[in-house]
């Protein structure tokens, strides 16, 4: 048997899931949390190690075989939905929460040696909201991107909430952090045939459909407040918008990301 189970445990045991409610994540120990069954289900799937299951009788009944089929050891601390909602500080749809090691990460250079063309893939410049993270990443694994470039200015992709708005797609789309995104931009520039497409609602901005689409993309996203930074914008190929009804100032940069990504996929 892969996994030991757990019924009568010291607190510390269930340390990572204590008083989660308006907590950062785990990234500074390599984890990040999952919660709610389908997200659980497509963690195990991805057989990422998990440091510690905490989870309903009931929920575990459910989830057994995928447990089984795991090859690296798991520990799996059992307890009532009350319980569990006492530790992790709110309410629980359902009883159970993974704390799982965040996949290894690449450089960008050494991810796009993978990469086959026609490729996209989206850079993000200030994201501040983690359902915002997570709405761009599920949209990110649902239009094919390779993989999410985040900058040093935006919040943890591995938040708990940016996981859980993703569902779990997380794990499908490759994370990549840079420290400097105009040079990770410009350097992409001199890489090949590569069109950097900013998203703004700049005087200078071009239609949508206006973009010349040939050739990979990488489409990049700014601020819910400001937009791109003004080095971010200068590193761009195009600066690009989706024409909408004159009354509203702009779309919600989820919202958007999805469209520019669908325009692509439907191109390609």
């Amino acid at each position: 048997m892969s996994y030991r189970i757990h019924y009568d445990y010291p607190a510390e045991a269930v340390q990572y899931f204590r008083s989660l409610k308006g907590k950062g994540g785990l990234s500074e120990q390599g984890l990040f949390i999952a919660e709610g069954e389908k997200i659980a289900r497509k963690v195990l799937g991805h057989q990422l190690e998990i440091a510690a299951a905490y989870l309903t009788e009931e929920r575990f009944q459910i989830l057994k075989p995928l447990f089984e089929d795991r090859s690296g050891p798991t520990d799996i601390f059992l307890a009532p939905k009350e319980e569990m909602e006492r530790v992790v500080g709110y309410p629980l749809h359902q009883g159970i929460m993974l704390a799982a090691r965040i996949p290894i990460r690449r450089t960008l250079e050494e991810a796009m040696s993978d990469w086959r063309s026609p490729w996209m893939a989206v850079a993000l410049d200030s994201i501040a909201d983690a359902e915002n993270m997570g709405g761009i990443i599920r949209n990110a694994a649902a239009f094919g991107a390779k993989a999410v470039i985040v900058d040093d200015q935006s919040c943890d992709p591995w938040l708990r909430r940016s996981v859980r708005v993703s569902m779990g797609t997380i794990v499908d789309v490759e994370i990549i952090r840079v420290d400097d995104l105009p040079l990770a931009l410009e350097t992409l520039g001199r890489t090949g045939f590569i069109r950097r497409i900013g998203a703004s609602l700049s005087e200078t901005s071009v239609a949508l459909n206006e973009v010349d689409w040939e050739g990979d993309a990488i489409f990049v996203f700014g601020s819910e407040g400001w937009g791109l930074r003004p080095a971010v914008a200068e590193a761009c190929d195009w600066l690009a918008k989706i024409p909408i009804a004159p009354q509203v100032d702009s779309l919600n940069v989820g919202v958007a990301s999805g469209i520019f990504m669908n325009w692509f996929r439907r191109l390609h």
